[in-house]
């Protein structure tokens, strides 16, 4: 990314710290205070992620606070976080994100998609995720109909597939599950880690409408798999995709 927009928007006057969020490669570009931890980073590079899944494209939050300012807009391509101090001139940062975001849109919408790697990861490792949703989706038999886990899966399906073209090798049976399309892993790579922990947690999400969340441990469900997905990174998705209870 161009290091001249982010730089344009922290030089404004008042503002501390920026962050943007890359919807299409998951990275994150920072510019924050040194008194900021790796924990505290983590975090707020978390909680800025939740805000562009469950929000809409061009939706803006702006927040002022007693210590300072939180501004936070979520467009088609990435999200952006920037802490400010009281002193903030908002006329200005406004006359920056002018031109800074329509920048944004346009580099991060043209740039080639980043292919995260894992040596770990093998075609073998498609068949284990599929049948890790299954075990999420049959959690919840009994508490909700399977004509209704399908119908709530499919529609989360259908809402992710353009940020994970990978989920179209996913077909959504009748019953409450998921098949995977035969010789469907010759053609799915590593993004389909991090496409099926999205996946349930949007699941999930949604599903605590209809039923109890409580107590659900995605580890102790897949613990007969706990060593291959723990491999190939599938927790740590999982976890960073967590969204807030309704």
């Amino acid at each position: 990314m161009n290091k001249k927009i982010i730089e344009s928007i922290r030089g404004v006057m008042g503002v501390s710290g920026v962050i943007i969020w890359d919807v299409n490669t998951g990275q994150y570009h920072k510019l924050l205070p040194a008194r900021i931890s790796a924990a505290e980073t983590a975090t707020i590079c978390s909680s800025l992620t939740k805000f562009s899944q469950q929000t809409q494209p061009g939706k803006r939050v702006i927040a002022r606070f007693q210590k300072g300012w939180i501004w936070l807009v979520n467009a088609d391509n990435f999200a952006l976080l920037i802490m400010a101090k009281p002193d903030l001139i908002t006329t200005t940062l406004n006359l920056v994100l002018k031109s800074a975001i329509p920048n944004l849109e346009a580099e991060l919408k043209s740039a080639p998609a980043v292919v995260p790697k894992n040596k770990h990861f093998k075609k073998e490792h498609v068949a284990l995720l599929a049948r890790t949703i299954n075990l999420t989706l049959g959690y919840f038999q009994g508490q909700i109909s399977r004509f209704e886990i399908a119908e709530l899966l499919r529609r989360e399906k259908d809402a992710l597939i353009e940020r994970y073209p990978m989920l179209k090798h996913l077909t959504v049976d009748a019953n409450g599950g998921v098949i995977l399309i035969k010789g469907a892993e010759k053609n799915i790579d590593y993004t389909f880690v991090q496409a099926s922990a999205d996946l349930i947690q949007a699941f999930l999400y949604h599903a605590q409408q209809k039923a109890s969340t409580i107590g659900f441990d995605i580890e102790e469900l897949t613990v007969d798999y706990r060593e291959a997905l723990s491999q190939i990174g599938f927790y740590g998705y999982f976890r960073s995709t967590q969204r807030q209870p309704l």
